[in-house]
């Protein structure tokens, strides 16, 4: 796994020191030296670039659809249910986001908590019987949601420019999903794993408290009494070359006796995102009403570079073959970032 280290970071560091110092000869300050609108500290700093991390934008579209797509998780043999669904999305129409920023004894590392309320309306096109010419359209409003956390590393403490006094290095994985969970329809992811062409392989259990660190700065330190800066591990965003082929697998629990439909969501921008259905592998019935299922897919990472989310799309399968049942999901989204 290749790594960016030091000389990138050590050079914008240069830059930012270099505009720090300069001012205009009329005395005013430099537009590079002003905070961003409303931030007058450290704390309002630190909530302010967790809200516009390219991780956190990055997520929202990565389960956002800008059309309804066709149904593409392959074939589902005798369907017994109320609709056939052609096509179908999910739509926002808008993001709460609440940040609760907790800085670490020692004042070197500081956790954001963020947290998102998604509202939006899923959206099916379907019909009734194989034979209709006829669509319908089927609304179900949904609520979401999502939290994530990112690490923060403190790289000055300089009180004139005090906005650059903490830098992002590291972030969660994210969870997300139908909030609350509809009684009797509820769905889990409750592992991922990524096997990544170099032979590592991702593992993750508890996404809020698994770190992937995605900008290296020199003399991390560690958390706590000197353990280890971040919960859960401490490992690097995975990083791959566009045209590798990666392994991903989803666990998950669901209180629905029919199989749920789980997608692969990548891709770049909102005009080049992808939907694939991904396979079921195994199935344990748990004899507590739940079942247990695993689902794999392999597939090509493209190759439009920088950073973004293999999300993990998994559904009930009366969200989309029931006109009236409630609308129940659960997501994940796993960071990687493309050269």
């Amino acid at each position: 796994m290749k790594k960016s280290f030091a000389m990138p970071w050590a050079v914008l560091a240069m830059v930012v020191l270099l505009l720090a110092g300069c001012s205009k000869d009329d005395g005013t300050v430099a537009l590079e030296d002003q905070p961003p609108v409303g931030v007058t500290n450290e704390l309002e700093a630190i909530k302010y670039f967790a809200a516009s991390d390219e991780f956190v934008q990055n997520v929202e579209e990565t389960f956002a659809d800008k059309d309804m797509e066709p149904m593409d998780y392959g074939s589902f043999g005798k369907i017994a249910a109320d609709i056939i669904p052609v096509r179908f999305g999910r739509f926002i129409n808008s993001v709460t986001r609440t940040i609760t920023v907790t800085v670490e004894p020692g004042d070197t590392i500081a956790i954001a908590h963020v947290e998102k309320e998604i509202d939006g309306i899923f959206k099916i096109l379907a019909k009734y019987d194989l034979n209709d010419t006829v669509f319908v359209l089927i609304e179900k409003p949904f609520t979401d949601k999502a939290t994530r956390n990112i690490i923060f590393k403190r790289v000055d403490r300089n009180p004139r420019i005090y906005w650059r006094n903490w830098l992002p290095v590291a972030t969660s994985l994210v969870e997300g999903g139908t909030a609350p969970q509809p009684v009797g329809d509820e769905i889990n992811l409750t592992m991922i794993q990524m096997f990544l062409p170099n032979g590592d392989t991702i593992t993750v259990t508890d996404p809020n408290s698994y770190y992937l660190r995605y900008r290296w700065v020199r003399h991390l330190s560690g958390g706590p009494n000197g353990g280890p800066p971040f919960d859960g591990g401490h490992r690097d965003v995975p990083e791959v070359n566009g045209g590798d082929q990666v392994i991903l697998q989803a666990t998950l629990v669901s209180a629905s006796p029919d199989t749920d439909l789980v997608a692969l969501r990548y891709g770049f921008g909102r005009d080049h995102r992808r939907r694939m259905g991904m396979e079921l592998i195994s199935e344990t019935d748990n004899g507590d009403g739940t079942f247990t299922r695993v689902f794999q897919i392999a597939y090509l990472v493209h190759f439009h570079t920088g950073f973004f989310h293999a999300g993990v799309d998994a559904i009930t399968k009366a969200t989309l073959f029931d006109d009236v049942a409630p609308y129940s999901v659960s997501w994940w989204g796993v960071p990687y970032r493309v050269f």
